[in-house]
């Protein structure tokens, strides 16, 4: 993760304008208190600590807006309570309103396969204007960029991104997004349990440090 992809949004306005994009985007609803379990995959992506008693699983589309502004956020949290516990996101792209949502998820995966989601999930998210309304072929032609600065072996990372194997993850993310009823990004859960969006960086502080006090009573 570079310093400069750490710093690529601002907090000022956060609050404001998280609130602006999921309004446009989607329906904000109120949580569900949907539960899910917490056991973690091989195949999913993770930040922090896998032995710790906090499990934070976000379900996000790259081409949200809204799931832009809380990469930042997701970031610093997990940078100062790494030890304490795990983050994994997981794909659940809106088809019918981003065209591009499943391209970047594949495009995500396949530097996956190569050891770079992270550093994938950060160009994407930080390009997220450039690529967004492209046709999907531009899209790739696009993606193909951001791999080769990575460092990734283009030629593999195009036949990974049409690959089954790409596709099964991102729909078997889908498929659990669709079980827990799941209608906009980014939804988090907390150890199992669904939460409120928190509106800023030290909201956000805050409900993952009370979930550390919980565990250690």
């Amino acid at each position: 993760m570079t310093a400069n992809a750490k710093r690529i949004f601002l907090y000022g306005g956060l609050l404001g304008g998280i609130a602006l994009i999921i309004g446009v985007i989607v329906a904000v609803t109120a949580p569900t208190l949907t539960v899910m379990a917490t056991e973690l995959s091989e195949s999913d992506h993770t930040l922090g600590n896998k032995e710790s008693q906090v499990v934070l699983i976000e379900y996000s589309d790259f081409q949200c807006p809204a799931c832009r502004q809380y990469s930042q956020v997701i970031s610093d949290v997990v940078a100062e309570f790494e030890s304490h516990m795990v983050f994994t996101y997981r794909y659940f792209p809106l088809r019918k309103i981003h065209k591009n949502a499943v391209t970047s998820a594949q495009a995500a995966e396949a530097a996956g396969f190569q050891g770079k989601f992270w550093e994938m999930y950060y160009v994407l998210f930080e390009n997220q204007n450039e690529w967004a309304e492209m046709t999907q072929d531009k899209a790739l032609e696009t993606f193909k960029g951001y791999a080769k600065g990575l460092g990734l072996d283009t030629k593999k990372f195009e036949e990974d991104f049409s690959s089954e194997k790409a596709m099964e993850k991102i729909t078997a993310d889908e498929k659990s997004a669709n079980k827990a009823n799941l209608d906009h990004t980014p939804t988090f859960f907390l150890n199992g349990k669904e939460i409120s969006n928190p509106r800023s960086l030290d909201e956000f502080r805050k409900v993952i440090r009370d979930e550390i006090s919980k565990t250690k009573k």
